[in-house]
């Protein structure tokens, strides 16, 4: 049933992910808000269990300090990452292994169950994790082809840096929602 209620919440997020993106900060809000006052509160146990499942999705999916300077230090070269040679090899190795460290976690996530007390809380991390993977897998594309374009026409290259701040933003969000949620629940910090 829980399996059911965030497939029913994920294909919702999907459409709200490209607003999110034009709206940072903003989220999906759960199909079955209206529910949730009726449903009954999820054990202790239960919540606690998924803090564990989640923070094992989160530290999976999260850089380490080494990854993020260069993934900073490489995306912050502007056009000099899109040029043949050793630095354009090494941000394609980077990226392609964030795209998959975050297409792991969004997928892990759609495992975890759908409890009312937490859902906020999920969905931000799963539009996060979406659209770090979304923005990633679109460097990749502009290193093949700098005029790539999105599916309305745009340049891709052209919202990148507006993206990143956009993702980075979201990134403050989810952690001060997670710091919110932890302290609710009395779950020792990520």
């Amino acid at each position: 049933m829980h399996k059911v209620l965030f497939l029913l919440a994920t294909s919702s997020i999907l459409l709200v992910s490209s607003a999110a993106q034009a709206q940072p900060g903003a989220f999906a809000t759960s199909p079955q808000g209206s529910m949730q006052g009726n449903a009954p509160a999820t054990d202790a146990g239960s919540i606690r269990q998924w803090f564990a499942s989640y923070d094992s999705v989160r530290k999976a999916a999260q850089m380490s300090p080494e990854e993020r300077n260069r993934a900073d230090g490489l995306l912050s070269k502007g056009l000099s990452v899109f040029v043949p040679g050793p630095e354009k090899m090494q941000a394609q190795k980077l990226l392609t292994g964030l795209v998959g460290k975050y297409q792991m976690a969004v997928e892990k996530l759609k495992q975890l169950p759908y409890y009312g007390e937490t859902a906020q809380l999920h969905q931000a991390y799963f539009n996060y994790f979406s659209q770090a993977q979304g923005l990633f897998s679109d460097y990749l594309r502009v290193q093949d082809n700098i005029m790539a374009k999105d599916q309305n026409g745009r340049s891709i290259m052209a919202d990148l840096i507006g993206r990143k701040a956009a993702l980075e933003q979201l990134e403050a969000q989810c952690k001060a929602m997670d710091a919110a949620a932890r302290a609710q629940f009395g779950i020792k910090a990520f």
